[in-house]
């Protein structure tokens, strides 16, 4: 007499479903939802890995001689060159402001610093003629 029209007790009790269904899928569906919702770099891994840096840059294979371009001697290309300045590109290429700062930390005065980025450009071109003539 258990499936009577008449009768109402039902079969699972209406605690079963909310404890063992409703709660469980609710519980799964907020966490899903506050999830998905949640800016990428949130879901991804929180592990750190340790990377290897190297603690200094690593130098230009060669040395360019600033001896070339005109009114640079032996203690200005030193000075480059300490300054972290070895090619000419990287002359030429450096803000004429912090040319200038770097040669005064050095000890050299550095009123000719922008003719000399000017040569250093045509010197990395590889414009010798050019440079020969600005030098005249």
């Amino acid at each position: 007499m258990l499936f009577r029209a008449d009768n109402d007790r039902r079969l699972i009790p209406s605690w079963f479903w909310f404890f063992f269904l409703w709660l469980p899928l609710g519980t799964l569906a907020w966490w899903f939802l506050r999830w998905f919702f949640q800016p990428s770099y949130k879901r991804t891994s929180s592990v750190e890995i340790e990377t290897p840096r190297s603690t200094s840059v690593p130098l230009p294979l060669h040395k360019d001689d600033f001896t070339i371009l005109k009114g640079i001697g032996e203690k200005t290309a030193n000075a480059l060159n300490r300054a972290g300045i070895y090619t000419f590109e990287q002359l030429g290429l450096m803000d004429l402001d912090k040319l200038v700062e770097k040669l005064k930390e050095e000890g050299v005065p550095g009123g000719r610093a922008a003719k000399w980025q000017r040569e250093a450009v045509l010197a990395a071109a590889g414009d010798w003629d050019q440079l020969e003539q600005i030098q005249k």
